[in-house]
């Protein structure tokens, strides 16, 4: 049944990236709309998590996770078709805040299916599974949805899309999933089974220094990953470059999250440090090369790139296991979206601050930023999670 999941999520996954580039289309070229509304965009893209996913993994915890994983792209379906049914601006940005809610309750629900149908030695081999396939996702979503546009109009694409997410629907209809023992308090009100997760974080050391660790990589990445571009050209480099950039970037991390899921799992905090370090000082030695006006072959950014892309899955995939592994069956949905939304907070303020580093400094200094922050992230975990007070 993990392989039954993990095909029901190749679709899902797909379905949330295929209509990145129409939507994107539509508001720019059809609409035309500017910085505004495309910031609006990344909002509702974004909050769910924050505001939304740690109230509805309370439900989760309590139903038939594959009823929930089943109604979960439904909605999402449906939501996808009404993309093609609008045209109002603010509308269609509301329908995107609705995908993302319903969104924002499948990711928990996954994880709490791949703790209970996965045994314990191969949850790191399921979770670098999940991780490419999303890694994937995020590569070749927005290039397909992108290469639609040329002989669909945006309408369709989200048409396809809605069909994508109604045939992962039907995938999941065949998952079978144990069903769960609640212990927890029914007495407890809404409110304080919704911080139950937060509360778990608190209770756990080791999950504590794993979320503080994930949400200052997260903020880490984010200083400077929206100024590949910027970097890319100060080397000389066209927009073809670029492109081949991001793609060997997304290669490396796929690669990444396929190795990492193999041999980080015995060892998770200790390859979440050492993952930091390396990807840190390949993101500061390129950025002093930049700072020192130096040439870079292209197959050499390339492959700086690659490496740094798969030194983060080495990252997140350990996180992802330590929780499968601290995390009580009976509140795990909640745990995962808590964490979600703490990471998803941390990252919504880096890229204002990587651009005010940018151009106060130049595009380089936000590079080196990230790479020294990454460096003391990774040594800072390793010594804490050393101490001989561990939970």
């Amino acid at each position: 049944m993990p392989r039954r999941l993990a095909l029901a999520c190749v679709p899902a996954d797909f379905s949330d990236w295929l209509d990145y580039a129409a939507v994107v289309a539509l508001l720019v070229y059809g609409w035309g709309q500017g910085p505004v509304m495309l910031a609006v965009f990344a909002l509702a893209l974004s909050l769910p998590y924050v505001i939304v996913g740690p109230l509805l993994a309370v439900l989760v915890d309590r139903a038939p996770l594959r009823g929930v994983l089943f109604a979960t792209n439904l909605g999402r379906a449906l939501a996808t078709f009404a993309f093609a049914f609008t045209g109002d601006t603010w509308v269609l940005l509301g329908l995107v805040f609705v995908r993302g809610c319903i969104d924002s309750a499948f990711t928990p629900a996954r994880q709490a299916t791949i703790q209970a149908t996965t045994p314990t030695e191969l949850l790191g081999h399921a979770q670098g599974l999940h991780q490419a396939i999303n890694q994937t996702s995020k590569i070749a979503g927005p290039a397909v949805g992108g290469a639609l546009l040329a002989f669909w109009p945006a309408q369709s694409v989200f048409l396809f899309n809605g069909a994508l997410s109604l045939f992962a629907a039907i995938i999941i209809l065949g998952v079978s999933v144990p069903e769960r023992v609640a212990t927890s308090s029914t007495t407890q009100t809404f409110a304080m089974r919704s911080m139950a997760g937060f509360a778990e974080f608190r209770r756990s050391r080791r999950l504590r220094i794993a979320l503080i660790f994930s949400a200052s990589a997260y903020f880490s990445f984010f200083l400077y990953d929206a100024l590949i571009a910027l970097l890319a050209e100060g080397f000389g480099f066209d927009a073809t470059a670029f492109g081949l950039s991001i793609s060997a970037s997304g290669l490396g991390g796929l690669l990444g999250a396929l190795l990492a899921g193999r041999i980080a799992g015995n060892h998770p905090m200790r390859s979440m440090s050492l993952a930091a370090v390396t990807s840190g000082l390949a993101t500061g030695i390129i950025a002093i090369t930049a700072m020192l006006g130096l040439a870079i072959q292209l197959p050499a950014f390339l492959l700086a790139l690659g490496f740094m892309g798969g030194a983060t899955a080495f990252m997140l995939v350990p996180y992802r296991t330590i929780v499968q592994a601290e995390a009580p069956p009976d509140r795990i949905a909640r745990v995962f979206a808590s964490g979600e939304a703490v990471i998803v907070t941390t990252m919504l303020s880096a890229p204002l601050i990587g651009s005010a580093i940018a151009t106060r400094w130049g595009t380089p200094s936000a590079f080196f930023t990230g790479g020294v922050l990454l460096i003391l992230l990774g040594g800072a975990t390793l010594l804490a999670h050393r101490r001989p007070a561990q939970s």
